[in-house]
């Protein structure tokens, strides 16, 4: 069944277009999103909310061809994807839930987060060294890109990533002491 949305597409050629982009890559970004978010209707938002965004990009996508169509199209619902992912772990944390969904986005080693809780992450967070600490809530409670990162704290955006690899890895190191995992 396609979606309702392509209705609102006032040009016959780009609800076509759209219809037959759906109609190609459906699964793929069904596959796509459930492989990052680990739930079906979760995924589904995610194909319809990247239907919406590659709908604004119409133009753009005509001109590619099938390839390069195909990657911008996995890589639209992957990054919507992990953006829902890192929204729903924000509103567990300020809940004060468990964390276990942060590492389906690759973020922290997954055996971790299944067992240790929301607060235990916080407070092996706030054991971490200043600038460990500012980058991890940057980057997943500020959901700040390593650009705007770099940015912030006067480096560039690949220190960015050794620093938050580095961090993952003290995280996981304090939780793994503290005796609040296996």
């Amino acid at each position: 069944m396609l979606p309702i949305i392509f209705l609102l597409l006032e040009d016959e050629t780009d609800r076509q277009f759209m219809e037959n982009l759906y109609a190609q890559y459906h699964r793929l970004m069904y596959a796509q999103a459930l492989e990052v978010l680990r739930q079906s209707q979760a995924a589904e938002d995610a194909v319809s909310e990247s239907l919406l965004a590659l709908i604004k990009k119409i133009s753009l996508l005509r001109t590619f061809d099938s390839a390069r169509l195909r990657s911008y199209v996995v890589v639209t619902v992957k990054h919507l994807s992990i953006t829902l992912l890192n929204k729903r772990q924000r509103e567990k944390i300020d809940s004060g839930v468990a964390l276990e969904d942060l590492a389906d986005a690759g973020r922290v080693d997954d055996r971790l987060l299944e067992e240790a809780g929301g607060e235990r992450i916080r407070q092996a967070i706030r054991a971490l060294p200043p600038r460990e600490k500012d980058i991890m809530l940057m980057k997943y409670f500020r959901e700040m890109t390593d650009e705007e990162i770099a940015e912030e704290i006067g480096v560039r955006p690949v220190s960015v990533r050794v620093h938050l690899s580095r961090a993952r890895k003290h995280l996981a190191q304090l939780l793994l002491e503290r005796g609040e995992c296996a």
